[in-house]
């Protein structure tokens, strides 16, 4: 009996307290990375880049792409090439 009810505290503590851990959809891109939408940032589960956060996804990009920077390159996977911002470009609409 005692034993019963050890358990049945252990499954209400673990009930109440799972809803403590923030989890996400765990869709990331080829690089094991996502932006998080709460805290607004890049950051990175999976890969050589486990662990590690940056303010967006163009400034990973840009720290991926410096010959000095201490990331990991990727192999055999060439980077994508910088895109123009939709700033930059003209609009096309216009007559």
């Amino acid at each position: 009996m005692r034993s019963l009810r050890a358990l049945l505290w252990f499954f209400g503590l673990l009930f109440l307290t799972s809803g403590i851990a923030d989890s996400h959809n765990g869709i990331v891109d080829g690089y094991g990375c996502h932006r998080d939408p709460k805290k607004g940032n890049y950051h990175c589960h999976q890969g050589p880049y486990a662990g590690k956060s940056f303010p967006s996804r163009d400034e990973f990009l840009r720290q991926l792409r410096n010959p000095k920077s201490n990331l990991p390159q990727p192999k055999n996977t060439p980077l994508p090439p910088e895109q123009p911002r939709p700033s930059d470009m003209e609009d096309r609409n216009r007559p």
